[in-house]
């Protein structure tokens, strides 16, 4: 069994480095590989994995919008490196990035195609900071597979509710309440740190481990 995990900077690990100076840094081309390697090697799929006993691959980036994630996973099939026992967790994007440039963008369409090629395998879809579907007009989630965990909420739900109870920072940089400015969390502008991921490991596995 292999875990294989998609998203965005949500799942690439944005937000585990403690220093500053790499808030933009996004990717190994601009001389930082060492630092996207420790946020992908620190991120809740390591986690994840560690409570499920199974090596992971990480095939996050940051950036990511929703048809990427999808074009990863296909990548995947075509060059034949999936095996039947995998499984998949996909961590949804903000949907209407790129939307307008790339209109494949749509989130309806990109979870069909997603389910298309997914349909013989084990997988799990989460919402990161923005629910997937929200904007869509008549999109019944209640109709939704229940391997789609908890579509009208998100990650940050989780971590409001663990950072006010526990009066400790969840964010990265040391952060508080940054579910208060929701446009720039809405847009991928504040991540998780190191225990923020952690405990996105943990409602993760909590959600799946009756269902594999």
């Amino acid at each position: 069994m292999r875990l294989l995990t998609f998203g965005d900077s949500w799942t690439a690990g944005h937000g585990v480095e403690t220093d500053i100076k790499y808030k933009e840094t996004v990717k190994p081309s601009e001389g930082n590989g060492f630092i996207t390697n420790l946020r992908k090697f620190n991120s809740w799929p390591r986690y994840v994995a560690e409570k499920l006993d199974c090596v992971y691959v990480n095939n996050a980036y940051c950036g990511a919008g929703n048809y990427n994630i999808y074009e990863e996973v296909k990548l995947l099939f075509d060059d034949n490196l999936i095996d039947d026992k995998d499984i998949f967790i996909i961590m949804f994007s903000y949907p209407h990035r790129y939307r307008l440039k790339k209109p494949q963008n749509n989130p309806i369409e990109v979870f069909n195609k997603l389910e298309n090629l997914l349909k013989s395998y084990k997988r799990f879809y989460f919402n990161s900071f923005y629910p997937t579907f929200k904007d869509e007009d008549e999109f019944d989630t209640s109709k939704l597979p229940d391997y789609f965990i908890n579509p009208n909420g998100t990650m940050v739900d989780m971590l409001r509710n663990y950072e006010t109870t526990n009066d400790v920072s969840v964010w990265e940089y040391g952060s508080r309440s940054v579910w208060k400015n929701e446009e720039n969390l809405w847009w991928g502008d504040y991540h998780p740190n190191l225990l923020g991921y952690k405990l996105i490991a943990e409602e993760i596995v909590q959600q799946i481990k009756n269902k594999l």
